[in-house]
C-alpha cells in the first residue's frame, strides 16, 4: 500500500516537538504513535493504533541486534561507572599535568587527555573538566578556554571511536537505513560505519582546531577576551563563574596518590579494544575462510575486520574491559567489592536516557521502513528530480546541525535522521542512474554528515547535555562558554561545509577534503587570532 505524503508525519511530527518542546523522548513516542494510527486498517476499531504501538516498541527492542547493542551500552557504561568512581584515571592525569612546563603545553595536555578518554563523552567532560581545573588556574588559562577543549574533545572523539558507549548505536541506526534500502548484509552498518569516518568533517575538523588553538596560543573573538581578561587578573579560576563545584562529581573528593594508576586506567581500555579485534578477526575468519594468495594482508585483515559479527565484538569487548577494570582496581586501588558494584550500576544506569531514546528512535525507523510507510522511498520520488544528489550532504549536514542546536542533543537527532538520511541517499543515487550502493561517496557523506551536523548543533547550542557538563564541570559561566565556543563552532562548520561536504559529494577524496580543510583552519587562527599576552609561563615555571 501507497502512503503518500502521510508517510511523512511520524518523522516531521517527531521533529517538530522535539524542537517545540526541546526534549526528545516524547516526541519520539508521539512519531511512533503517529506512524502507529497511519499504519492502522481503516476499518480497526480504536484499540488497533495502540496494538500498533506497543507491537512496535516490543519489536524494536526483541531484535537480536538490537539486544546486542543495548547489552554493550550497559556493559561498556559499566567499566565507565568503574574508571570515573575509582580515582585511578583522575590520578594519572594529576600527575601527568603536574610535569607541564608551558602555557602551550598545558592546553594540549587538556586536549590529549580529552582524545585519551574516548569511551564516553559524559567521563570524557566530568574527568578532565574536573581534573584540569588547577592546571588551567596555573597558567593562567581561562575556565572559557578548558571548558571549549573540554567540550570540543568529548562529543567528536567518542562519535568516532569504535570502542564507545557512541559505536553501537550509530551502528544499528546505519543498519536500520541500510535495510530500508534493500541491503541486508549482516555487517553491512558495521562497514558503513568505518568507512563513514573520513567523511565526518566537523568532529574531525574541530579535534584539528583544537590543537592549532591550543599550540599556536592565539585566538579570537569573545574567547581571546575571556584569556585576556584572564591573565590581566591576580585571580585563579574563572573570572566571573559561577560556583557550581560541590556538586559536579566525585572527582572533586581528595584521595591520596595511587600507585601503578596506569594499570586500572590503561588496561581495561586496552583489553576491551584488543577483545573487540580478536572476536572481529575470529568470526571474520569462519566467513572468509584462508587468505588468498593473490590478497595482501592489509586487504585480508580489512576482509576480516569488514565479514566479522560487530555486535557480538563489542559485546565481549565490553564485558572484557568491565572485568578487567573491576579487577585492576580491586588489586592497585583496593576498592571494595560492595563499592564497585555500586560505580557499575551507577555507570550502567548513566546509559538509561540515552538507551531509551535508541529504543524509541528503532521503533520510529521500523514505522518509517519499507516494510512500514516508505518514507525513504517517498522523499526519493519526490526529490529525485527536484533536489541533485551531490546536495544531499551538505543540506543533511544542516538540518542535523539545526535540528540539534534546537533540541540539545545529537543523539535524538541521529535517531531520527540517520536511518531516513541513508535510505535517502541510496535512493536518490540509483535515481540519478549511479550503483544505489553503501559504498559510494554520496552515501557515505551523507551517513557522515549526520553525525557531523549532529555534534555541530550540540557545540553550537546552549540547551546540549554536553555542553551544559562541559560547563559545569571545568566551573565556567555557562552562558560565557556558549559565547566563547560558538565562534569556533561556526568556523569549523564553515570550512566543513566548503572543503567537506561539497566536493566529497562530487569524488573529491575525503583525506583531500581534510588536508585543506586542517590548511583553512591554520589559516584562519594564523590571520583572524592574536597572541595572549601573559607572563604565565615564566611565573609557573619558577614555581616548578
Amino acid at each position: 500500500m501507497e502512503y503518500g505524503a502521510a508517510s511523512l508525519l511520524p518523522p516531521l511530527v517527531a521533529i517538530v516537538l522535539a524542537i517545540l518542546t526541546r526534549q526528545v523522548v516524547l516526541p519520539l513516542l508521539f512519531g511512533v504513535g503517529v506512524g502507529a494510527f497511519i499504519l492502522a486498517p481503516s476499518e480497526s476499531d480504536w484499540f488497533a493504533p495502540a496494538i500498533g504501538l506497543g507491537q512496535a516498541i516490543w519489536n524494536s527492542i526483541s531484535d537480536h541486534d538490537h539486544l546486542l547493542a543495548l547489552a554493550f551500552s550497559l556493559l561498556l557504561g559499566a567499566m565507565v561507572g568503574v574508571l570515573e568512581a575509582g580515582g585511578a584515571m583522575e590520578d594519572l592525569v594529576t600527575k601527568i599535568a603536574a610535569r607541564i612546563k608551558s602555557r602551550q603545553g598545558a592546553q594540549t595536555l587538556i586536549a590529549s587527555t580529552g582524545l585519551a578518554v574516548f569511551f564516553d563523552d559524559y567521563a570524557n567532560t566530568l574527568l578532565v573538566g574536573g581534573t584540569m581545573r588547577s592546571t588551567a588556574d596555573r597558567y593562567k588559562i581561562s575556565r572559557s578556554k578548558l571548558a571549549y577543549l573540554v567540550d570540543s574533545t568529548a562529543a567528536p572523539v567518542a562519535g568516532l571511536s569504535l570502542v564507545s558507549t557512541w559505536a553501537a548505536t550509530e551502528i544499528t541506526y546505519m543498519s536500520e537505513g541500510l535495510s530500508d534500502a534493500g541491503i541486508t548484509t549482516a555487517s553491512a552498518g558495521f562497514e558503513l560505519f568505518m568507512q563513514s569516518i573520513p567523511y565526518r568533517f566537523y568532529p574531525l575538523l574541530a579535534l584539528v582546531m583544537v590543537f592549532v588553538i591550543a599550540r599556536s596560543g592565539r585566538d579570537f573573538g569573545p574567547m581571546r577576551t575571556a584569556e585576556l581578561r584572564q591573565s590581566d587578573s591576580n585571580q585563579t579560576g574563572a573570572v566571573g563563574a559561577a560556583s557550581q563545584g560541590s556538586d559536579v562529581h566525585s572527582l572533586k573528593l581528595q584521595r591520596a596518590p595511587i600507585r601503578h594508576s596506569w594499570i586500572p586506567t590503561v588496561v581495561p581500555v586496552g583489553m576491551c579494544i584488543i577483545a573487540v579485534l580478536l572476536v572481529l578477526i575470529i568470526t571474520g575468519s569462519w566467513e572468509v575462510g584462508e587468505k588468498d594468495p593473490a590478497v595482501s594482508w592489509i586487504r585480508h585483515f580489512g576482509l576480516l575486520i569488514g565479514n566479522g559479527q560487530s555486535y557480538w565484538a563489542l559485546v565481549v569487548g565490553g564485558g572484557s574491559g568491565w572485568i578487567v577494570s573491576l579487577f585492576t582496581h580491586r588489586v592497585v586501588c583496593q576498592s571494595s567489592a560492595d563499592f564497585l558494584m555500586k560505580s557499575s550500576l551507577r555507570g550502567a544506569w548513566q546509559m538509561m536516557p540515552a538507551i531509551v531514546i535508541l529504543w524509541l528512535a528503532w521503533a520510529l525507523s521500523a514505522m518509517t521502513g519499507k516494510d512500514g510507510l516508505g518514507t525513504g522511498g517517498y522523499l526519493s520520488s519526490l526529490l529525485s528530480e527536484a533536489l541533485d544528489p551531490k546536495l544531499l550532504p551538505t543540506c543533511v549536514f544542516v538540518i542535523a546541525g539545526l535540528m540539534a542546536f534546537s533540541t540539545g542533543t545529537s543523539w535524538g537527532t541521529m535517531g531520527i535522521l540517520t536511518p531516513l538520511s541513508v535510505t535517502l541517499a541510496i535512493k536518490l543515487d540509483q535515481a540519478a542512474g549511479g550503483p544505489g550502493t553503501a559504498d559510494t561517496a554520496i552515501c557515505l557523506a551523507t551517513c557522515g554528515s549526520v553525525l557531523a551536523g549532529a555534534i555541530f548543533g550540540d557545540h553550537c547550542s546552549p540547551i546540549s547535555d554536553t555542553t551544559v557538563l562541559s560547563s559545569r564541570a571545568s566551573e565556567c559561566d555557562h552562558v560565557e562558554h556558549v559565547r566563547t565556543q560558538l565562534p569556533y563552532a561556526v568556523v569549523v562548520g564553515g570550512i566543513c561545509i566548503v572543503f567537506g561536504t561539497l566536493p566529497a559529494a562530487y569524488g573529491v577524496s575525503p583525506w583531500i577534503s581534510l588536508v585543506a580543510g586542517a590548511v583553512a583552519i591554520l589559516l584562519v587562527v594564523r590571520l583572524v587570532g592574536k597572541p595572549v599576552q601573559s607572563s604565565a609561563d615564566a611565573t609557573a615555571a619558577s614555581d616548578s
